[in-house]
């Protein structure tokens, strides 16, 4: 029997594997920093001349900000000034509760920081911001273009304005600007995974599969493993010939959690596509046959492409729904007879 080809050890993170390394580090971390706390805290105790109970809840806060600090270090320092700020209620009823016990300290400590956190959410995002995004969700593009105009003029600085004024540029056709200001999201927060991947977008949009290729790669790189950017990645590898690398990447996506059956759907046939042009038609006919399982989201997909803008790339996607369907309903029919 003929088998997927091998993985290639250089591709970008699976699923699975970054889920076990997260894991891994959500262990190791906190094992790590207690054991790291609790020596210096008996050293500072061992050659302090205060009282025990505060030498350590000293030493304990110190070491956590020390933590919290170098853990932002990749930010601005007014950002990091600010974390300090808000963690401050968290650090100090962590270092009580450690110290003396008390769960409640540390707990009233956690919910004044959590507190905090939302309230500076909710006053740094830009009502425009909000209501722009609203207008956009109900297909209001020309509303939400005027309201996120208002919210790139209030805060210069806020990436996310930028993000959603590209996907707005986009759904109007207006690519240049859309590229534009995907571009000026990366440019302003180049560690957010999702203004890499609107970026891609863009570049898959235009069917520059290469440009797409990368920024797709860089979301990845943020966020390791995510089954949506997987799926995109393989969409720009397929269109490029890469059918080795794509099928690597539609695998890697169905291991993950796609966000609806549209999505499901697609990457099986991408994938079964992929392995034949590999010359894998066992591996080919298995990906086809779960195309039965996800047909319910034949019909929304087939309305959903048809609704699309005609940019360039957009008539590559419509004309694999005529191959896509038929696959489907070949599908479903070997499943019905296999049941029998």
């Amino acid at each position: 029997m003929s088998t997927p080809p091998p993985a290639d050890p250089r591709k970008r993170k699976s699923t699975r594997a970054a889920m076990r390394q997260e894991m891994r580090s959500s262990l190791l971390l906190p094992i790590a920093l207690g054991l790291a706390v609790l020596l210096v805290a008996v050293l500072a105790v061992l050659f302090s001349p205060w009282p025990f109970t505060e030498t350590v809840i000293v030493v304990v806060a110190l070491l956590l900000f020390g933590f919290l600090l170098w853990s932002s270090r990749d930010a601005s320092w007014g950002l990091r000034l600010l974390a300090l700020l808000v963690a401050l209620p968290a650090v100090i009823g962590a270092s009580v509760g450690l110290v003396s016990g008390s769960l409640a300290a540390a707990l009233l400590g956690m919910g004044l920081t959590l507190l905090l956190l939302v309230l500076l959410r909710f006053f740094s995002t830009p009502l425009s911001f909000r209501a722009a995004y609203g207008r956009y969700r109900k297909g209001d593009l020309e509303g939400a273009l005027e309201m996120v105009d208002k919210s790139v003029a209030a805060r210069p600085d806020f990436w996310e304005s930028y993000q959603l004024r590209a996907m707005i540029h986009l759904a109007m056709l207006q690519l240049g600007y859309a590229e534009r200001d995907a571009r000026q999201a990366v440019l302003i927060r180049p560690d957010a995974d999702a203004a890499h991947n609107t970026l891609g977008h863009v570049y898959l949009a235009q069917e520059r599969f290469d440009m797409a290729e990368e920024a797709y790669g860089r979301a990845l790189d943020l966020s390791p493993g995510y089954a949506l950017y997987l799926y995109h990645l393989g969409l720009a590898e397929f269109r490029q010939g890469k059918y080795a690398d794509a099928a690597e990447s539609f695998v890697a996506a169905t291991q993950g959690t796609l966000p609806t059956g549209e999505y499901d759907l697609q990457a099986r046939y991408y994938l079964a596509r992929s392995w034949e042009e590999t010359g894998e038609p066992e591996a080919a006919a298995q990906a086809e046959a779960q195309l039965a399982k996800f047909a319910y989201a034949l019909e929304p997909l087939q309305e959903s492409i048809a609704a699309q803008p005609d940019y360039p790339h957009v008539e590559l996607v419509r004309a694999d729904m005529t191959d896509l369907a038929a696959r489907t309903a070949r599908a479903e029919t070997a499943a019905a007879v296999a049941s029998g």
